[in-house]
């Protein structure tokens, strides 16, 4: 292929389109003989669809060979598994010279995926270890039949090498326990990642400290039912950690995250995920990392995603963006995520071979950033106002770069937001207020409960448990026995958290900052 010519793949995708559209068969006569070779006729289709596509004759002629031969080879594994039970699987992998390269495999679907996972370690002379396998945009379960997560004859899975194994990173976890001195919490890995998820999603459940909350546009809380509200904390804990990674440029690594968590999303009712904008954004971040690791296979999964992204935005903000207009007074700042929606859709779509399309798409993201730009003096004005660069931007996008306009639409945000903070302590001090209140019912002092619930993390189930472990007797009421309050000891505390899983304690405290950068939810 000339260097100024249309990429191989989109050359192929292409050349299948005018193939369906005209129901040709390459594997049949009169294209191939019954000794399964090819015929001048061959030829002459080429010669057809490179005066039709404007390409290279050779191109044309070689990529309708690959593909005959293809088909040939996916018929004569399907009599291969009718007969023997025999399963041929397509392999897709990086090469060590970091070349794309494909092969098969013939196995049975009763083994694991873990023996086929060693399997292509040894064909491909990988470390068995670092090997992570996905197929459908899911990673396989090693401890699973491939029969028992769909594989079939003749699926796809794509192989993807991670940097460190799960040995390694339980490894890192021990160490973690014995120092408590690693901050890094990018190298935190998947299965400590969901762990520590989980450990904050319970404490959501079971705590009065939002340590994380699910807010509207205007900060508002949501209220989502617990399980919702579970899945939905988890999902998000492994998206933060994804984007992470793709901060850092490690795709394959941020790939496999924002998988499980587009899994955990799932679990998600469809009217809450109509809501809120970001299971939208994830589906925009799985497809960037398709087309940085150029996974060109995966594109009919990325048109896909897309197309999910584009619905779960229009019900979140309107067809129109009226929804998001009403409640904002402005669309701005949300029409990045459609300048991102439209960029990845044309890039998707000439891959695919749909220049037209494309070429709508990239002319539709154009003109959104052009919209979206905005004058970079107005931002260092507005800076030297005392707001953040980001405050700047934003105000000026919502205010089309009206830099007075701007400025009170900043200082309007932040004293809705202190005002909801305002609100949203008033709240917490009632509950917490409430459940003292509660404990004093019991018979303990206002100042034994007030330090059991503080010791508790404000957890009232937790805060009886520390009370009762209390060596000492405790009172009724002010009145009766000593005038000295009894006290609770620290080795009552220490004892009730004795109970506790010190693991998850540590990885509560470990994974506490993610949960702090993790981006609030959007719009009622």
């Amino acid at each position: 292929m000339t260097s100024d010519g249309p990429p191989e793949n989109v050359v192929q995708d292409q050349v299948r389109s005018l193939l369906e559209n005209e129901m040709i068969r390459l594997w049949e006569p009169p294209y191939t003989t019954e000794n399964k070779d090819a015929t001048p006729e061959l030829k002459i289709l080429a010669e057809k669809y490179a005066l039709q596509l404007c390409i290279d004759l050779r191109n044309v002629e070689s990529i309708l060979e690959s593909l005959r031969c293809t088909s040939l080879q996916g018929l004569s594994a399907k009599k291969t598994f009718e007969d023997t039970g025999l399963a041929t699987i397509r392999i897709t992998y990086t090469s060590n010279g970091k070349r794309k390269e494909k092969t098969r495999l013939t196995t049975k679907l009763n083994i694991s995926a873990g023996d086929l996972r060693a399997e292509i370690a040894q064909l491909t002379g990988m470390n068995e270890g670092h090997v992570k396998l996905i197929m459908n945009s899911k990673v396989l379960k090693m401890d699973r039949s491939l029969a028992e997560q769909n594989v079939k004859n003749n699926s796809l899975i794509m192989v993807m090498q991670i940097t460190v194994t799960e040995e390694e990173a339980k490894e890192q976890e021990m160490v973690f326990q014995e120092e408590m001195k690693e901050q890094d919490e990018c190298k935190a890995k998947i299965s400590r990642t969901r762990k520590g998820a989980e450990i904050l999603a319970q404490h959501g459940e079971n705590s009065n400290v939002p340590y994380l909350e699910i807010a509207d546009q205007k900060g508002r809380p949501i209220p989502i039912p617990a399980e919702e509200k579970k899945a939905l904390l988890l999902a998000m804990t492994l998206h933060e950690k994804g984007r992470a990674f793709m901060k850092k440029r490690d795709y394959a690594s941020a790939l496999l995250y924002l998988l499980d968590a587009d899994e955990e999303f799932g679990k998600c009712g469809s009217e809450l995920l109509n809501t809120v904008d970001n299971h939208a954004v994830l589906q925009l971040e799985v497809v960037w990392c398709f087309l940085q690791l150029e996974q060109l296979d995966c594109l009919r999964d990325a048109e896909e995603r897309l197309r999910r992204a584009q619905t779960r935005l229009n019900n979140c903000y309107g067809e129109n963006l009226e929804r998001l207009y009403n409640l904002k007074g402005s669309t701005a700042n949300e029409q990045v995520l459609y300048l991102r929606l439209k960029l990845l859709q044309g890039v998707v779509l000439y891959h695919k071979g749909k220049l037209q399309q494309a070429r709508k798409h990239l002319n539709e993201a154009e003109i959104l950033l052009g919209k979206l730009c905005v004058d970079d003096k107005k931002v260092v004005q507005l800076m030297s106002l005392g707001f953040t660069a980001q405050e700047a931007r934003l105000g000026l996008r919502a205010c089309d770069d009206d830099i007075n306009f701007a400025a009170s639409h900043i200082y309007q945000r932040r004293e809705e937001k202190a005002e909801i903070r305002r609100k949203e302590r008033a709240e917490r001090k009632r509950k917490k207020q409430e459940a003292i209140n509660s404990l004093v019912a019991l018979g303990y002092s206002e100042k034994a409960a007030a330090k059991a619930f503080r010791s508790a993390n404000n957890n009232l189930e937790h805060a009886i448990e520390i009370l009762q472990y209390s060596p000492e007797p405790f009172y009724q009421d002010d009145e009766a026995g000593p005038s000295t309050r009894i006290e609770i000891s620290d080795e009552a505390i220490n004892q009730s958290h004795q109970k506790r899983n010190e693991k998850n304690v540590k990885l509560w405290k470990r994974f506490w900052p993610t949960s702090q950068n993790m981006k609030r939810t959007t719009l009622t």
